[in-house]
Formats: C-alpha cells, structure tokens, sequence
C-alpha cells in the first residue's frame, strides 16, 4: 500500500500480526531456564537472526516476564521486518484441522507426553522441619517441592554411591541417617518422591544391599542432598570472595606459586583441580573434598558461554573441564617448573 493512502502503517500492521504467533512460537520453543547454586535464575530464548538473549532475576517468574519483555522490545525496535519471515517459516503453527480429523499440534503434544520418561513414587515419612526447609528452597528457586526433592534425592544417592566405593558402608550409612537425626525431635509427616526411573532403580537396589527399606534410605539422601546444596551455597560465597590480588595471595599456599591462571581456572571449575591443590583448598574454605569437587563441577557446567561467530564450520566449546596435565603442559613453562606442578596430582 502506498505510504500516502497508509499514514498509521495499517497493511504493515497486520502483517506484523500474522508474523507475531510463529516468531513467539519459535523463541519460547528455544527458552530454557538455569539457576547456578546460589546465583539468580537465568532465562534465555534464541532465534537466528537476533541470536541469544539472556536475563536473570532473583525468580524464574520474574526472569520469564524480563524475557517476555525483551522479545517484545526487540521484534517491535530491533529487529528489521524482512529478517521476521526467516525465523516465522522455521516454526510455522500448522493449518488448522478439518472437523474429525486430529492436528498435528495434537499429536505432536500427544507424542512428547507418551515419551516422557516415567516417574515412579516412593513413599517417605519426613520430618515435618525438613519439609518446610526443602518448601522454602522450592519457593526460593522458583520450582516446586516434588522437583527439589527430586533433585537433592539425586545429588546425595550419587555422593553416597561415589563415597561407598573408598568408605565403609557402615560408617557411611551412619553419617547419612545423622542428617536426617537433625532434623529431630519434630512431628512427622507422609511425603510421595516421584523419582527418575534410572534413579528409583538404582535408590532401590542400595536400599536392599544395605538392608534400608527404600523410604528409609530415600529420606537419608534428601537430608543429605539438602546438606551439600547448603554446603555449596556457602561454599560459592566463599570463592566468589577471592577474586583479582586475592588469588594471588591464595596460589602460594595451595603450592601453585606464581600460577595465577591456574588457580583461577580451578576456581571457576575450568581445569580440574590436582589432589594436592584440592586438599589445600578444603582447608583454605573449610569444605570437604566431594564439596569442593561438586561445586567446581557445577560451576562448569552453569559458566557462561559467550556468543560469537565462526566463519569456517561450528565453535568448538569444551564439553568437559581441562585435565590438570594439558593445563599445565599449555603453558609451555621450562621442564623442571612444569615437573613440579604436574606432581601436585600425584
């Protein structure tokens, strides 16, 4: 239409109309939502032409709404109306169906709910002071019970698993019930956990070599999950602490000496911290090894990756944490420097 005979933009109007549902549909198909231990949560869409967009807020609710907004800001004043239709067609809605027949809408949703995994359900008696903590988590992360629950039966099983191979089960399965113990004296109270499949097999399989029903061995590593999200809260509090001349200070006495970059990388979960190192710095932050080992391994998996563009082929981002040997053997230092700093992992 001719600008003349449109002076409100009309025909442009309704053209970004039926453009709106499929580029909505396109980014909220590419939300996900993050929370790193003791961080805000972070929300993030991503569509080709505009790229990742990121915000965080102290709850995932108010982290979607700041998305929403951004969406909205950016298709309306920054992003050039011929570029909407490359993203649009990606994510068309399909036409609607004729009466009898099923959409594909439908049967998409029917398909991705039959192929959920199965959830089983174990009953637990929890301590009612338990509960309200592990309610307050919930609400503070901006999830529910059942998911928390379902993530801290997950973090303790998989310390406990790790730990029963170098402890002795009896001293362990005692250490795990005394994190349940502190939460008495207190009423009780029947709680359903809806546990992964892979998980509620191998919670139920311990459970009877240990001779624990699975209630009781289900309660023992959600107190003890809740124990390390504690110990990891405080833990990022700590390290966030020792920043710039602070790590300096701190590489001389955890044997790194003028490796600033190390100890940094180590720090930020990059390069996998040497025994020796790992052993100083559980007493620098008062943290046991398995702590500090799982805090390093979830600050690598929450880091950020930064966004850019590679001319030749796809950006290659490290899916794992560097070894402490190629490291070290990366910084190109003279034989006997680089000899000393690889037998810190011996």
């Amino acid at each position: 239409m001719n600008p003349a005979h449109d002076p409100v933009g009309l025909a442009e109007g309704r053209a970004l109309l039926a453009q709106l549902p499929n580029l909505y549909l396109a980014a909220l198909k590419s939300t996900q939502l993050e929370y790193p231990v003791g961080g805000e949560v972070r929300c993030s869409f991503e569509l080709p032409t505009l790229g990742k967009r990121t915000k965080t807020a102290p709850t995932a609710r108010e982290a979607i709404h700041a998305v929403l907004i951004e969406l909205s800001d950016v298709l309306m004043t920054r992003m050039p109306f011929h570029d909407w239709s490359k993203d649009a067609d990606k994510h068309a809605l399909p036409i609607a169906p004729s009466m009898g027949s099923t959409s594909s809408l439908e049967s998409e949703s029917a398909e991705r709910f039959q192929s959920k995994d199965r959830q089983f359900t174990i009953g637990v008696t929890l301590p009612v002071t338990l509960k309200k903590a592990l309610n307050g988590l919930a609400e503070q992360q901006g999830t529910s019970f059942a998911g928390v629950a379902r993530q801290l039966v997950a973090v303790g099983y998989d310390d406990f698993d790790d730990r029963s191979f170098s402890e002795g089960s009896a001293g362990l399965l005692s250490k795990f019930a005394s994190d349940v113990g502190k939460w008495f004296p207190a009423d009780t109270e029947q709680v359903m956990l809806r546990l992964d499949r892979s998980l509620a097999v191998r919670l139920r399989s311990s459970a009877k070599e240990y001779r624990r029903s699975a209630s009781e061995f289900g309660v023992m590593c959600l107190a003890h999950g809740l124990v390390l999200q504690t110990q990891l809260v405080e833990l990022e509090q700590k390290v966030a602490a020792f920043r710039g001349a602070a790590v300096r200070k701190l590489a001389p006495q955890v044997g790194l000496g003028a490796q600033v970059a190390l100890l940094s990388g180590v720090l930020a979960g990059s390069i996998r911290a040497p025994k020796r190192v790992l052993r100083r710095l559980s007493e620098v932050f008062d943290a046991t090894e398995l702590a500090l080992t799982e805090f390093f391994k979830r600050s690598f998996e929450n880091r950020t990756v930064p966004a850019f563009k590679a001319e030749n082929g796809k950006p290659q981002v490290s899916p794992s944490a560097t070894s402490w040997e190629d490291a070290v053997k990366s910084l190109n230092l003279p034989a006997d420097q680089a000899k000393e700093l690889l037998q810190l992992d011996e």
